[in-house]
């Protein structure tokens, strides 16, 4: 009985990077609020009984309308960012 030695191979080990809670919320808080920002375009696009794409003046905000939502927009996402920025320097 003949021993057939076998060397080992050189494995190659790949990590897969590791994605943080604390990334993610803050990932979701771009999406959500780069959407609302784009919302003040989008909301007077529409589409119509024969699918076509139409344009509502009458549902175009007004400048005073715009001006309020966007100091709602970054007041929330001032809130939103410290608040999960605190949470996770005080959890470490």
């Amino acid at each position: 009985m003949e021993i057939n030695p076998q060397t080992s191979k050189n494995i190659k080990i790949v990590n897969k990077k590791n994605v943080s809670i604390r990334s993610l919320l803050n990932v979701y808080g771009v999406i959500v609020f780069l959407s609302l920002v784009t919302s003040i375009i989008t909301i007077p696009v529409s589409v119509n009984e024969n699918l076509e794409i139409i344009y509502r003046e009458d549902l175009i905000m007004k400048q005073k309308k715009i001006q309020e939502f966007s100091l709602f927009n970054l007041t929330a996402s001032i809130l939103y960012f410290s608040a999960i920025n605190i949470y996770f320097m005080k959890r470490k």
